[in-house]
């Protein structure tokens, strides 16, 4: 609270450089105490001037840390110091000291009611490490002054201790239809980040929303309070611990650049990943929920990635859903001439998959909604359950919102030992065929992400290469 009456000063804020300067203080008080031990901090060399002294400060000249001079203070005692503090407890002295500074040109700085005559004034300080902040009430607050100190350097504290770290779920934890309810689209991740921004604890984060992959990455603090929080407003506390992961530091930074690399992903060394991280941060940035150290560790993350991929690039075996499809279908289904398959959707995944299974010499039966495509058989969706009653393989990708085989068309495949193959995001087959029976099969995208992951025969080794690039580039924040 300001006070009435009492002079206000502007002053303009500075650091002096008081490297083996020699600072004159007059006054063994605690005032004197304190603005020695300042000076000390700051390097300075401090000259005391004063008959007697607290136990510190005898303890300092005892040490040679400063210099004693045990007597009144004189008018010729300032000339040649750098700066000057008059710390007494009587104001005629004081006022004396600082008249003699002035005479001499020494800057001078008054701790009592004549501080407005000075040279200049000594804020209330908070420091961590070489970060320092200075908090000053134009002469108006002292206690002001020192409670907004006190507040800063509770903070600059819990900012020394902040780490980043990743709190999600992913297809290797969980599978897709016990991953969706966590999936944010664009509007709900801007109302959860809002309730981020309120968990105090949390510096800054961004939000990774993939097709097999959601994760909250934070620069934040470790407290397990902070955690149960995040927990909660992400929903990953509904899980059990084996379906989620939280890691931290190196750990982290480590899992972040796999993920950017496309190690972590279920297409091993997919490229479309980096794009969704570059999105995620600039997602964040425009939504004001990161800013200098989320850029750096993305830059960080971007740049040891890049690393990554060009060390390993040679042993990954690239290869779009389609293609793995095909391939599943191959091993699972028996792909000849008498196999009979039926694709739905004619968008880049189902026209890739038709072509590859063209090459295959299966019978291919090519199933549509709008748009006709060009090629021997063909059936609308309309007709689809006709289709199924003479299919052993049934492979969808169609972008809609609700299954286009639904559970109506079961007698058509009952007891025929059909294999459905679903790659569409939501599922296009619906799940109520996951468990029915009936001689019917299904497998969704991360079975066959998984499956294509096992059977490169080179994971391992890739994560080793990695694993020492990370090593090798990691800088500790």
């Amino acid at each position: 609270m300001y006070r009435e009456g009492r002079p206000r000063k502007k002053t303009f804020p500075v650091n002096v450089i008081v490297d083996d300067g020699v600072v004159l203080v007059v006054g063994g008080g605690q005032v004197g105490r304190r603005k020695v031990r300042q000076l000390l901090e700051a390097g300075a060399t401090v000259e005391l001037v004063c008959p007697d002294a607290v136990a510190e400060l005898s303890e300092l000249a005892a040490e040679g840390r400063i210099r004693w001079t045990k007597r009144p203070f004189r008018s010729d005692d300032v000339s040649g110091h750098l700066l000057a503090f008059a710390c007494t407890d009587d104001k005629h002295i004081n006022r004396a000291i600082l008249d003699a500074a002035r005479a001499a040109r020494v800057p001078c700085c008054c701790a009592d009611g004549n501080w407005p005559d000075g040279d200049f004034t000594t804020p209330a300080i908070a420091r961590s490490g070489d970060m320092q902040v200075a908090v000053s009430t134009s002469g108006q607050s002292c206690t002001d002054a020192r409670d907004f100190r006190d507040e800063i350097a509770a903070l600059l504290q819990a900012r020394k201790s902040l780490e980043l770290f990743v709190l999600g779920t992913s297809d290797a934890l969980l599978p897709s239809r016990k991953r969706a309810p966590f999936h944010l689209p664009a509007e709900e991740r801007t109302a959860v980040g809002r309730l981020f921004t309120r968990v105090r604890g949390v510096r800054e984060f961004f939000i990774l929303n993939t097709c097999n992959r959601v994760e909250l990455v934070a620069v934040a603090s470790p407290e397990p309070e902070v955690l149960d929080v995040l927990k909660r407003l992400t929903a990953l506390n509904r899980l059990r611990s084996e379906e989620y992961f939280c890691l931290r530091g190196y750990e982290a930074f480590r899992h972040l650049v796999l993920v950017t690399s496309g190690l972590e992903s279920s297409l091993l060394g997919e490229f479309h990943i980096v794009s969704q991280v570059k999105d995620a941060l600039d997602e964040a940035e425009a939504n004001g929920w990161s800013g200098p150290a989320l850029r750096a560790s993305g830059a960080e993350i971007m740049r040891v990635s890049k690393a990554v991929r060009h060390e390993v690039e040679g042993m990954l075996r690239v290869a779009e859903i389609d293609q793995i499809a095909v391939r599943y279908l191959s091993v699972h289904g028996g792909l000849d001439p008498k196999t009979r398959v039926v694709v739905i959707g004619t968008g880049m995944v189902g026209t890739g998959a038709v072509e590859a299974l063209v090459r295959t010499g299966a019978q291919v039966t090519w199933a549509y909604h709008v748009h006709k495509p060009d090629f021997p058989r063909t059936v609308q969706l309309a007709q689809l359950p006709e289709a199924l009653a003479e299919a052993d393989i049934v492979l969808s990708a169609v972008d809609s919102a609700r299954p286009v085989v639904t559970q109506e068309m079961c007698a058509a495949v009952a007891d025929r030992n059909v294999l459905f193959v679903d790659l569409g995001v939501p599922r296009n087959i619906d799940p109520f065929y996951d468990d029915w029976g009936h001689g019917v099969t299904v497998a969704d995208l991360d079975d066959l992400k998984l499956w294509h992951r096992v059977n490169t025969g080179v994971l391992n080794a890739v994560r080793a290469k990695a694993d020492a690039v990370i090593r090798a580039e990691y800088r500790a924040p």
